[in-house]
């Protein structure tokens, strides 16, 4: 699975910028947007094969639509790898959303005692289901608790003491 698994996507932004393509630049252009969050640095490698497979289209659907769709991306020629300048921004905020969230997480478990768990579980126990000794001898269980289980050899008898 991808470190950052949601991508934050503004689609006011992206139809106002990509207006001009077809739907199979669009689907290519999105999927390498995908591709890119992917990855770590955010880039894709400068491999046109590689590039086509990553779009779903042909290396010769390829050759034709690249300059279009390749328009939106920067290359880096000393790492050959195309970047993209808003989605390595938003991978950024990305990253540092998930480490305050991570952090945060870690100071609220830190501050729980131990002991927490085992009075959560104590509590948790449902006073509806205990019986007093006078309410099972009485047969009231009217203040709330539950009846006591029968077994089924009980019901059975009581069952025959009425025949």
């Amino acid at each position: 699975m991808a470190n950052l698994p949601f991508m934050p996507f503004w689609t006011d932004a992206y139809l106002a910028d990509t207006v001009h393509l077809t739907t199979e630049q669009h689907g290519a252009y999105l999927l390498l947007l995908f591709q890119a969050w992917r990855s770590p640095d955010c880039s894709l490698v400068d491999d046109d094969a590689l590039l086509a497979l990553q779009a779903k289209v042909s290396p010769a659907r390829w050759r034709a639509m690249k300059p279009v769709v390749m328009a939106f991306w920067k290359l880096d020629k000393r790492r050959k790898k195309w970047v993209q300048k808003r989605l390595r921004l938003e991978r950024e905020k990305a990253m540092e959303r998930k480490a305050k969230a991570r952090d945060s997480a870690v100071t609220r478990w830190k501050a729980e005692k131990k002991s927490d768990a085992k009075a959560l579980r104590a509590q948790s126990r449902s006073t509806a289901s205990r019986v007093t000794a006078i309410e099972e001898k009485s047969g009231d269980f009217s203040k709330g608790a539950a009846a006591p289980k029968k077994s089924s050899r009980d019901v059975l008898m009581e069952a025959f003491q009425d025949v």
